[in-house]
């Protein structure tokens, strides 16, 4: 089995973080500032976010190299500041289920590959993730997932079927998403949405946090 895990809210709580280094880097590059503010960012992608405040401000594409740059700077240091929280027992869980045969990780994730390893290197967990499904354009949420599939199939040399895989994160764009891909889903309520909100959607396990893991 594959297990595809989100980053904020599942792993890690980032406590605004990424939020403040968006708005730190298009405040130096432009001079605007809190211009991510009004954005609800819990399951989302961080270049539909990036696209959005770009169209709004009319600010072509040829700047997003430098913008995203200034992000990764930025964020590097927000994620730094002692603020940012490992979720409960999420070393722990990746560690047993690190040394069960049969079971495989990557990670399928919201965040721009160089955003993602910036927020877990704060607590040494990029080597339990060599690869992933990662916000490399703006497209749909599954379709991530699905590239986080192929490139973990590529990597581990297993051709996973989506009955294979077991998606698993935080809010109810993650549930949808995994069952667009038609995966199995684990939804713990540790991040954007509610225990209650994640419930009404069936997912295949709900657990308050990871501390309930299932035991595959």
């Amino acid at each position: 089995m594959l297990l595809l895990w989100d980053i904020d809210g599942t792993l890690i709580r980032g406590r605004g973080a990424g939020r403040r280094a968006m708005n730190r880097a298009f405040a130096e590059l432009f001079g605007v500032d809190g211009v991510f503010d009004d954005m609800h960012m819990a399951g989302g992608l961080d270049l539909h976010f990036v696209d959005a405040v770009f169209a709004r401000h009319h600010i072509g594409p040829s700047f997003q190299g430098r913008y995203l740059d200034a992000y990764y700077e930025a964020l590097a240091d927000e994620v730094g500041d002692g603020k940012t929280m490992l979720m409960p027992a999420v070393r722990e869980v990746l560690d047993r289920l690190s040394q069960t045969r049969g079971l495989f990780h990557a990670l399928g994730t919201g965040n721009m590959e160089p955003g993602a390893r910036i927020k877990l290197e704060v607590f040494g967990l990029n080597s339990y993730f060599p690869t992933g499904g990662f916000c490399e354009q703006p497209v749909a949420r599954y379709q991530l997932l699905q590239e986080g599939v192929r490139k973990a199939s590529v990597h581990y040399g297993v051709e996973f079927l989506p009955k294979d895989v077991l998606v698993i994160g935080d809010t109810v764009r993650d549930v949808e998403a995994a069952r667009k891909l038609g995966a199995k889903v684990l939804a713990v309520a540790t991040g954007g949405n509610t225990y209650e909100e994640l419930a009404a959607l069936g997912p295949d396990w709900l657990v308050r946090n990871l501390t309930e893991m299932p035991v595959f």
